[in-house]
């Protein structure tokens, strides 16, 4: 992902909306539901109604483990502990009981026609990492599971890029386009035009990726570096459906654990070189927008029973379909 620094520039106005609409100074009970939608109240409104742009189940588990998608190519290493580990985990899972977002929204116009909305989402979320050790034997006893919750607090970070144009003609598309976002005041709905991925980061928290790169028999090979690099909508990766990704990613320390995540499942990453992992998923039959996040976590966090949760995720977009044809404008 190359950053489009250009969406950025110039800023002439900011509206921070924390949560929800009612706390823009914008829009409140006393204006009028157009000039509602042209703050950044309208803005949230349209983010609200793209949950496969700006979702954060990606990274999470739920009440149990995600189902494993492991790829048969990688299934040499499993990281079982090591022998000086304090704890053998048999089940491991991410639970979010708590999910927060507010909006900061910095309006900008480049001329008397259009109106940009650069927008930074941030999602607070908290719940538990659970850890169910395996039974272990000491001095000829087994002894039970145990089930250690730890702490979770996580802060999700993404970007997007909205705009808004005048209408100017009369004609009957252009009444139509006038028309899309309920109101007649002569502008066009927000549409969304470039977005970035997604960073997560635990409190304190003191992991570190430096790359993901995604690659496939095809001809697609994108190396992130930036997770928060905006990308024009039509310009995000395309990938066919059904189709195997060659996932590599590094860190900042060889001990990590690293998974692999998306929607319908996850797979421990395989560690082929010092700070490198690497591993594969098949991209879903249906088409659309989706998106894979790769997660480190510490080595305490998993093997240690009083270690604390460390984590750091990014989550890469990209669009199940045939070619860029199809892409969104």
């Amino acid at each position: 992902m190359k950053s489009t620094t250009a969406l950025l520039a110039s800023m002439t106005g900011l509206i921070v909306l924390a949560g929800c609409a009612q706390q823009n100074p914008v829009a409140n009970s006393n204006t009028d539901p157009a000039a509602t939608y042209a703050s950044a109240a309208g803005v949230s409104t349209e983010i609200q109604t793209m949950p496969d742009e700006f979702e954060f189940s990606t990274y999470e588990d739920g009440s149990e483990a995600k189902a494993d998608m492991s790829d048969p190519s990688f299934v040499a290493v499993k990281g079982s502990a090591t022998i000086d580990a304090a704890i053998d985990p048999a089940i491991w899972f991410r639970l979010i009981r708590s999910h927060e977002r507010r909006f900061v929204v910095e309006f900008e116009h480049p001329d008397s026609m259009t109106v940009l909305a650069n927008v930074k989402i941030v999602d607070r979320l908290l719940g538990t990492f659970n850890v169910v050790t395996k039974p272990d034997t000491i001095d000829g006893s087994i002894t039970s599971r145990q089930w250690i919750k730890k702490p979770l607090a996580d802060r999700a970070v993404r970007k997007a890029v909205f705009v808004r144009h005048r209408i100017v003609s009369d004609d009957a598309v252009s009444e139509n386009e006038d028309r899309e976002d309920g109101f007649r005041d002569g502008w066009s709905r927000w549409r969304l035009t470039a977005i970035s991925g997604v960073e997560i980061t635990s409190d304190d928290g003191t992991r570190q990726i430096n790359s993901v790169r995604l690659q496939t028999n095809g001809g697609v090979d994108l190396t992130v570096t930036d997770p928060l690099a905006l990308i024009r909508r039509p310009d995000l990766t395309r990938i066919p459906p059904s189709t195997r990704v060659h996932v590599t990613a590094t860190t900042s320390d060889p001990t990590d654990v690293v998974v692999l995540y998306s929607r319908w499942g996850r797979m421990r990453l395989t560690p082929t070189a010092p700070g490198v992992w690497e591993g594969g998923f098949l991209t879903p039959a249906e088409g659309g927008l989706r998106h894979v996040a790769v997660n480190a976590l510490s080595h305490g966090t998993l093997f240690e029973d009083n270690g604390p949760y460390d984590s750091k995720a990014w989550g890469v977009p990209f669009v199940v379909g045939p070619d860029a044809v199809a892409a969104q404008p």
